[in-house]
Parts: C-alpha cells; structure tokens; sequence
C-alpha cells in the first residue's frame, strides 16, 4: 500500500465538476510571466507562510506548490482550462474554479506540513540512498533541460519560485509524507488498515446497483466490407441508430418498464432485455471515484436517492439504464468476481483513513491568508516536469 498525495481529498467534487464543464473551449493562456525580481530568482525567502510548531512552509515552497498542482490539474483533468473564464466561472457551492482550486491545494500543502512534524515526532529518517536518489533526479534535470548549466537551470525553476538546493529539500519533505504513512499504516506500521475500516467505507461510500442496459443512442459506422470505420485517433467512428433499430429498442426499453409495472421480477427482465450482462453481482460504484463518463455520476446519484429494491431510468449519451438500488452486500470488495468495481481499494481507504487523521492538526497551522493569495492557481505557471 502507498499514500497517494496527489489524490486530492475532494476527488469526488473534482471529478464531479469534469461533467459540469464538458466540452468548454480548448483555449489554454499562461497567465504570468517569470520575474526575477519579484521572485528572488528561486531563492528561499525564508518567509513562513504555514507553520505548524516548529515546522514550516515558505512563501517560495508554496508557490512551487501551487505550481505543480496547476500543472497536475491541466494534465489530468481535461476539463480545467488555463483560461480566465474558466477559473472566474462557478464550480461548486457558489464558489469559483479558482477559489475551489486554491482551497484543494492549501488543504494537500498542509497534509505535508503536519507530515513534515509527524516524521519529527517519530523520529523517522531519510535514508542516504534516497537522498541520493533526489539528487540523482535533480542531476538529471540538470543534463535534460540546461545542459549540464546550473544558473540556466536555476532560472528555469525560478518560474516557480524555486532552485535546485530549494527543489531538494522539496523532495526530501515531500518523501516525508510516504514514510509517516508506512509508519503508521503500512504491513508493518502501528495500526494497519484493517477489514473493519475497509468494510466501514465501503458501506459509508459505495452503491450497489443491478442494471437493465439497452442501447438506444449509437451503432458502430462501418464500411462497405462490414468494418468498423476508425477515425484519427484509431477509435471506432459511432452515428446514430438506423430508424428501424431505434424503434425495436426503444420498444424494448417499453416493455421492461411496463413489465416492472405489472409485478415482473428485475432479474426476469434483466435476462431477456439487457444488453449487458457482464456482471452478475451487479455494479459498485462510489461517490469518491473518478469515472470517464458523467453517466456514471448520474447513476450514483440516482441510486442514492431510491430506496432498496426500487427502480428508475437514467438516460446516457450511449444508451438507457433501467436501475434497481441493492443492498450492499457485506465483504462485497474482497470477492474477486466484484475486482473491476475495487481497484486499489486498500490503498483508496488507506488515503482516507490518513488524511482524517491528518486533518486533526490543521486547526493549529497558522496560515499567512494574504501571502499565498499571491500564489491563486489563475495566476501562477503550471509546473509540469519539476
């Protein structure tokens, strides 16, 4: 099992948002330019913005930071966009991308922070060879992006308020946060993640689901010889349904919800309609995962809001879904017929269990407001290498 930092704690609201803003402009604008005298040139200011006992994070620390989770975002969400209508528009709750933004990466800053006094108070080490691993990193940054020129290099790093010495000692604390959570967590920690807390997330966060599936919407384009025409990308070109294909399914689609109805049993019409019957155990989702089609988030919360044995439909882009809400069945996770629905499940509820416990310390971090206001995720250079 390994703590994954940059699992941001709110992976849900994140990912919730992707649906929100499917299909906005593709317009990507840097917003702000190296300045070597505003920022020292990458050197530490030594200026605390978050402290927490006798541990802290500098104003430079945090702007590299807020740097490198701008850049995390734009990678792996493709719906966030470095673009001014993107950030000023509303995401959730009222509150803008930027201002959602920027509460995410100060809540991720100061689990390293209270990490940072964790592997203080344990008495926990970096070993020599993992320091040299860093340096070898950085060394081979050196090679890779300034030729083997340390102030060409330091001036690259300056966009993000940082140099080497500095990006050094990121990685060493940075490295911090994985050793407290072997210590505490891991096969051989004080307390590891045991049946019991995993079983405890999986009742609080998942929902369990049988589902009629018919497609209505699409069919594969094909050639004259019957192949599947591809486009650019190598993927399969899709159109819309011939009429007389529509009709038949859409019939389908009338007749299981005229035979629920009438007193038909679920698992009866499931059989003869579904075109999807992979998994007989039915399908877990969770609230705290991130899916690759809003169609699933619709189904969550479609589920969420029936009562067991209860059905409704919920219309895709590819197709309807006839749901009936189960009871989530104890041990659910550990069945290898269910693996797809729990990929890295420990490790899912491991990051979880630490966060909660890390968040016990937050109420005694001082935070410099008006100093990492500076640092908003509109306006700093998102870090995509360092």
């Amino acid at each position: 099992m390994c703590y994954n930092k940059k699992a941001a704690p709110s992976a849900e609201r994140v990912d919730s948002m992707k649906k929100r803003y499917k299909g906005a402009a593709a317009l990507l604008s840097l917003l702000l330019l190296f300045s070597c005298c505003l920022q020292g040139c990458g050197k530490d200011s030594s200026v605390p913005v978050l402290t927490l006992g006798d541990v802290s994070i500098s104003e430079n620390v945090y702007h590299y930071w807020a740097s490198t989770y701008k850049g995390d975002f734009l990678y792996r969400y493709e719906d966030v966009k470095n673009t001014e209508e993107f950030w000023n528009g509303e995401l959730i709750d009222g509150k803008s991308a930027a201002e959602y933004f920027d509460t995410v990466i100060l809540e991720n800053i100061q689990y390293t922070l209270v990490c940072m006094q964790l592997f203080d108070e344990y008495g926990l080490v970096i070993s020599a060879s993992e320091k040299e691993n860093m340096q070898e990193r950085i060394s081979d940054y050196l090679k890779e992006y300034a030729d083997g020129n340390r102030n060409l290099l330091n001036q690259t790093l300056g966009e993000y308020g940082i140099n080497m010495k500095l990006l050094e000692k990121i990685y060493i604390d940075d490295a911090k946060t994985a050793k407290v959570y072997d210590y505490l967590y891991g096969e051989t920690g004080q307390t590891p993640i045991d049946d019991t807390q995993m079983e405890a997330y999986y009742q609080e966060n998942y929902v369990h689901l049988q589902m009629i599936f018919i497609n209505n919407k699409y069919q594969y384009k094909t050639d004259s010889g019957g192949k599947y025409v591809m486009d650019e990308k190598g993927q399969a070109v899709t159109e819309e349904l011939d009429a007389d294909t529509k009709a038949r399914r859409d019939e389908s689609i009338q007749k299981v919800q005229e035979g629920l109805e009438n007193g038909e049993s679920f698992a009866a019409l499931y059989e003869t309609y579904s075109e999807l019957k992979a998994y007989k155990n039915g399908y877990y989702f969770s609230k705290g995962i991130a899916y690759n089609d809003p169609i699933y988030y619709d189904l969550i919360q479609k589920a969420m809001e029936m009562e067991l044995q209860d059905t409704a439909v919920v219309e895709g882009e590819y197709g309807t879904c006839i749901i009936q809400r189960l009871e989530l069945d104890e041990g659910a996770w550990k069945n290898k017929e269910n693996a797809d629905f729990f990929d890295a499940f420990e490790n899912t509820v491991g990051d979880t269990v630490f966060r909660k416990f890390l968040r016990e310390r937050f109420d005694d971090i001082e935070v410099d407001e008006d100093a990492i206001a500076a640092y908003s995720i509109r306006t700093v250079t998102p870090n995509y290498t360092f």
